[in-house]
């Protein structure tokens, strides 16, 4: 399913000035949409793997995470858009945008919580699904309006649904990279895993699952060594042990022409794709690009 990109407010609504203007400042300061929409993907692939740590942790998808660990989630996605949009921490809120200050607000779940000191600011809303690999990325005005209360004591407000009328959409229904422990069975998990040392465990990984792309964190994590590429490639790596066998592992990054071909994309410059070759010519091309033995 594609994303929809850039479901503005209409320019007669009250926050279109306030909205456009970060809307405008945080797609630039990005490197324009698709750059963005391809990071802050990858964003969200990031911050799971790393919290949900599966080499050191045995556990592969979030519902397996701790529910003190699911909070961090957003502190997580909060930090790494903040690194990659270059933009500094605002005083009280999470980002400032050209002097204005932005809440960052992360939901796994339905709703997004809204805290007192946000309501009337602006704010980014940030939801991602493990399962359907769908993310939406929106800004709102947190005006008290749009917020059905709470009777907690942090009086923490969500965004009723209905009030969703209000949000810019920069990203909706976006796919981002899957995490492919949700849907491989645990015979399979297990394989890879108990491999050996990382070269073993990525060869496994990418014999197993071919022609499905995997993010760059996944591949780190399952490699467990400081240089994962040195894992992935010749003399010492994966490329060894698959390479004899014509699987070759395709790079979003380096091997897009190779990936078109192919017919398995999209592939991102973040994500990895393995391929058996068969045909002739297929392996002749391979070989001559040194992708297999």
């Amino acid at each position: 399913m594609a994303g929809m990109s850039h479901v503005p407010l209409d320019s007669l609504h009250q926050d279109f000035a306030t909205l456009s203007a970060i809307e405008s400042a945080i797609v630039s300061a990005g490197g324009g949409i698709d750059s963005f929409t391809e990071m802050v993907t990858g964003l969200f692939r990031q911050a799971f793997d790393e919290v949900i740590d599966a080499p050191r942790t045995n556990r592969f998808t979030l519902g397996e995470i701790e529910k003190t660990e699911k909070t961090y989630i957003g502190t997580k996605v909060e930090i790494l858009l903040r690194n990659f949009l270059k933009m500094p921490k605002g005083k009280i809120l999470d980002l400032a945008v050209n002097g204005i200050e932005v809440d960052i607000k992360m939901t796994t779940a339905r709703d997004w919580m809204i805290p007192r000191e946000s309501i009337g600011r602006p704010a980014i809303l940030m939801k991602a699904n493990e399962r359907t690999a769908l993310c939406d990325v929106g800004l709102v005005v947190c005006r008290p309006e749009y917020l059905r209360l709470s009777n907690n004591q942090d009086k923490k407000g969500q965004i009723a649904a209905a009030q969703y009328v209000h949000i810019w959409w920069i990203l909706r229904n976006q796919p981002y990279p899957k995490n492919f422990w949700e849907v491989l069975p645990v015979v399979e998990r297990r394989a890879i895993m108990e491999a050996g040392t990382g070269k073993w465990r990525l060869a496994a990984l990418f014999e197993r699952i071919q022609g499905q792309p995997i993010s760059r964190s996944q591949v780190e994590a399952i490699g467990q060594q400081d240089d994962y590429m040195k894992r992935l490639r010749k003399n010492g790596g994966a490329r060894d042990i698959l390479g004899p066998k014509h699987i070759a592992i395709l790079w979003g990054s380096k091997d897009r022409d190779l990936i078109e071909r192919f017919g398995l994309g999209p592939v991102t410059s973040r994500e990895f794709v393995s391929y058996h070759a068969v045909d002739p010519d297929d392996i002749t091309l391979l070989r001559a690009r040194d992708h297999i033995d």
